[in-house]
């Protein structure tokens, strides 16, 4: 794997702290098992053959399950130690997860807790690629290729300061929107995509006073009057001054702590995992 991912015998034995010709003889050796060849060694560039690149392909799943052999392994020992990297959207992390992360804290300080906030598509990507080991995601945006758990509902609503001509409305229904200012988010974020079908299916265009992925801005801009927003319930909930109207029909939003399906999750991710469905901090502000 070392040497098909620096094309250099060299360079991999370097990398891997062994004589370079121990590493060629032990290629050798290996290829003259399987009986097929590995590696062109012609070009100036090493690369990997058709047969090699099979294999190369097993080789990974199986270091792979080794490594996390190794972490079971290490797991048995205790929860004194353990390491869990969530992703998380910013609009969540306003709200539901200080307290939830302080809790966790009391009950296992000994391990380790590294939050990392951006998009739904971000943090999608970080967990796809390994780097964080669970992400906080609303439900519309988990792949089927995860395995999940739900742990609450909000809602998102229309946000507005309390002399806005609308603040007064029990329910928003599509065309009181035409026309209207609207503080919004990019299209990186669900809201805005749920936010612009709704104004589709009702035939109504709004205009932007500003767009933004930060969501303090957002909400100072709604606060200041710059126009209407969309935020979720228990946000707005947390901004005096600052009046949420449901949207006619109303839109829901429900969260799922995601993580990788068929690899071994960690002792200390699985703990966290079932406290943060038992502790009851998600969808207090829901309704």
């Amino acid at each position: 794997m070392e040497i098909a991912r620096l094309g250099s015998f060299t360079r991999a034995a370097e990398a891997m702290h062994i004589a370079q010709p121990a590493l060629s003889m032990a290629v050798t050796r290996l290829e003259e098992e399987l009986g097929v060849v590995l590696f062109n060694r012609a070009a100036r560039q090493i690369t990997v053959t058709a047969e090699g690149q099979v294999f190369l392909e097993r080789v990974a799943k199986a270091l792979l399950e080794l490594d996390m052999a190794r972490q079971e392994l290490g797991d048995m020992a205790d929860l004194q130690r353990g390491e869990i990297r969530l992703g998380v959207p910013p609009m969540f992390g306003i709200h539901y997860m200080p307290e939830l992360l302080s809790a966790f804290r009391q009950a296992y300080p000994g391990i380790v807790m590294s939050v990392f906030e951006g998009s739904a598509d971000e943090i999608g990507r970080l967990l796809e690629a390994r780097q964080i080991d669970l992400a906080l995601l609303e439900s519309r945006r988990v792949s089927s290729a995860w395995e999940s758990v739900l742990l609450g509902t909000d809602e998102m609503v229309l946000c507005m300061n309390q002399q806005h001509p609308l603040a007064g409305e029990a329910r928003l229904p599509a065309g009181r929107l035409q026309d209207a200012d609207m503080v919004v988010f990019d299209q990186s974020f669900l809201q805005r995509h749920l936010l612009d079908a709704f104004c589709a299916e009702g035939g109504v265009t709004y205009r932007i006073a500003l767009q933004s992925n930060f969501v303090s801005l957002v909400t100072r801009a709604t606060l200041d009057g710059l126009g209407i927003s969309t935020l979720l319930r228990s946000v707005q909930q947390g901004e005096p001054g600052i009046v949420g109207v449901p949207f006619e029909p109303p839109l829901g939003m429900s969260f799922r702590l995601c993580w990788r399906a068929n690899e071994y999750l960690s002792l200390a991710n699985r703990r966290f995992v079932e406290f943060a469905q038992h502790a009851g901090f998600f969808g207090r502000a829901a309704g």
